[in-house]
């Protein structure tokens, strides 16, 4: 959880350094525009909020107060990424994960698997009343929906945008292989895979049209839903690679394709959970006697 979370002391180091936002984002517009910014902007009250998000993000792990720890952790999440990027620099690769977040907050999530769920059971069984049954809801799948939607609009977004600006010439090679040398050496997080990758031509090309067909028709997939564990994996594979040759972060984007992969077919998910569950099962059976003639 935390490694997906801005750091707190690049928080407080933004708020000290500056006195005003250079570019500030919608929403701390609306902070600023209720709270004073010196009163919010420095390192006792973000040493706070970062707390209270970590609070409710283990809240939110457990199921214990299931969507408001989710709720509060998405808004804090929010706050943060928005507070780092109104000093400028701005990426996008934390909007995805915020808005998943926050939409779990308004689905039946800890109905099941959570704390929530032990306790409702307990206070059943202790009043004496049959136990509703929660385990199964028809909204319990709109997150990932949602989050399927968003990501094959983001991968559309960036995949044209490299065709309208770079048109044909981005496939043709040499691009990446600039774009991989130039960051193997300065951030890559395995730069020997990125320096060989670098160096053979005719795979960057390959990769490079690879890249595109990827981006640009990752859609397909949310009208073909049997192709689309192949674009979620693909996904994984994707940013992973990466991360490995040139140094781009999109952890976020990581799990969420790792989370759509694992839970889109709720089918397929239940089949492999009962699997796994099964292994956990102490079995007891009456050893048979031998039979007496």
């Amino acid at each position: 959880m935390r490694w997906f979370f801005p750091s707190l002391p690049y928080q407080i180091n933004l708020a000290v350094r500056n006195t005003e936002f250079h570019y500030p984002q919608p929403l701390m517009r609306l902070v600023t525009a209720l709270v004073p910014r010196e009163a919010l902007f420095n390192a006792s009250a973000l040493t706070i909020i970062y707390w209270v998000a970590m609070t409710a993000g283990v809240l939110a792990l457990i199921g214990l107060g299931t969507r408001p720890a989710l709720l509060v952790y998405a808004l804090c999440y929010g706050f943060f990424v928005s507070h780092a990027y109104s000093y400028g620099d701005v990426h996008h690769r934390e909007a995805l994960y915020f808005f998943f977040v926050l939409a779990l907050a308004f689905s039946p999530a800890g109905n099941r698997l959570s704390v929530d769920a032990l306790i409702r059971r307990f206070r059943a069984r202790r009043a004496g009343s049959p136990e509703v049954d929660k385990s199964e809801s028809d909204l319990a799948m709109w997150p990932l929906r949602l989050l399927h939607v968003l990501l094959a609009m983001t991968y559309f977004s960036t995949g044209a945008t490299k065709l309208l600006v770079g048109g044909l010439q981005w496939m043709n090679g040499y691009t990446l292989q600039f774009a991989i040398f130039k960051n193997a050496i300065s951030r890559a997080a395995f730069p020997p895979l990125g320096l060989w990758m670098a160096q053979h031509f005719t795979l960057c090309i390959l990769v490079s049209i690879g890249t595109i067909l990827f981006e640009t028709f990752f859609f397909v997939s949310l009208f073909l839903p049997r192709l689309a564990p192949f674009f979620f994996g693909g996904g994984v594979l994707f940013h992973v690679m990466l991360y490995l040759t040139s140094g781009h972060p999109f952890f976020e984007h990581m799990l969420l394709n790792s989370t759509l992969l694992i839970c889109y077919d709720p089918v397929r998910f239940n089949t492999q959970w009962q699997r796994i569950t099964s292994l956990f099962r102490f079995r007891t059976a009456t050893p048979s006697m031998p039979e007496v003639t």
